[in-house]
């Protein structure tokens, strides 16, 4: 063997050597961006579930709270369908309203009686295509739907049969 052939096998093993590294550079890459991807979804994933279930819960607990005869109903805010929630405070009655206009659950409390439109509540978080419907017999069913098309529902019953 020569000389010449000596160097040809050098730069033979030399670009196989840089080719071989390129080629797993690529494939690292490559996993590195399949992983970051996943990795988002998931983290769009649970903000979406926690926005959803959060606000299911929210109204929930809301309704446990006001678990007594007469404190709870369904009304209207500008239209919207609305959870009104009765507190009587010394000799005034107050009336809380928790409804959705589709995009955000929303809370207004005001002195019963008092005309309320929808922009006066306060947003309490991002929610989409939020329900709530009196399923008879102290049961109130309400549901939401996260971006990604996926239902909570959670049906409630009032101990008082309100």
């Amino acid at each position: 063997m020569g000389r010449n052939d000596r160097a040809q096998t050098h730069t033979a093993d030399l670009l196989f050597t840089i080719g071989l590294f390129c080629v797993f550079a690529a494939a690292a890459f490559i996993l590195v961006m399949i992983g970051i991807q996943a990795y988002r979804n998931t983290v769009e994933h649970m903000q979406d579930t926690f926005s959803t279930r959060t606000a299911v819960s929210y109204v929930a607990e809301k309704l446990r709270q006001h678990d007594a005869d007469g404190a709870v109903a369904l009304d209207q805010v500008d239209g919207l369908p609305a959870l009104a929630l009765y507190d009587d405070v010394g000799e005034s009655r107050y009336c809380t309203y928790i409804y959705a206009d589709g995009q955000a659950l929303y809370e207004l409390t005001v002195r019963d009686g008092t005309p309320v439109t929808a922009d006066m509540g306060n947003k309490i978080i991002d929610v989409k295509d939020f329900t709530i419907a009196d399923a008879g017999d102290g049961f109130y069913e309400f549901s939401a739907s996260d971006s990604g098309g996926h239902t909570v529902r959670y049906l409630a019953h009032l101990r008082s049969g309100a």
